[in-house]
């Protein structure tokens, strides 16, 4: 990282991004350039290993590069706002301010209905801040398509106003 001023190196802050964003940019291998998709996410920690949940249709694009190379990148980004100096300023003192998490994974197509639900309610529970009451039908859980990310690697980086 060239800005290692802004790097997040505190477990704890990166948590923080991934449970305050919603929106995952999942990069996928694809010729002749990565096929970059914006989606909504759930994840959970286990033995301190970080799992990503994303849902979409049960065939497409997205899935069909995953199963040719399921090794993918991801950002992550909340708190972000345009700094706008004071009127006659020189434009170099315009700046962006964010916080971010980017990591890389090994992804997988689920297709245990089990872990789907699972996956399912955690990116409910991500999305709404609570737990989603009652049953999820058989025939939704088939009809879903997730994918899990097995989480290699991930980084953290900020530029903030203080």
């Amino acid at each position: 990282m060239r800005r290692t001023d802004r790097e997040i190196t505190d477990e704890a802050t990166k948590r923080d991004i991934i449970e305050k964003a919603h929106i995952i940019n999942l990069g996928i291998l694809d010729f002749p350039a990565p096929y970059v998709v914006p989606t909504n996410y759930g994840y959970e920690f286990v033995d301190d290993q970080l799992h990503l949940y994303i849902h979409g249709a049960p065939k497409g694009k997205k899935r069909g590069l995953i199963a040719a190379n399921p090794e993918v990148s991801f950002s992550i980004i909340t708190d972000s706002s345009l700094y706008t100096p004071e009127e006659g300023a020189p434009l170099s003192s315009f700046s962006y301010f964010y916080r971010s998490v980017l990591g890389s994974g090994k992804a997988t197509l689920v297709s245990d209905l089990t872990e789907k639900e699972h996956a399912l309610r955690l990116l409910l529970k991500h999305e709404t801040g609570h737990n989603m009451p009652g049953e999820i039908s058989q025939h939704d859980l088939g009809y879903v398509g997730v994918i899990r990310i097995d989480v290699e690697q991930y980084t953290g980086k900020q530029h903030s106003a203080e």
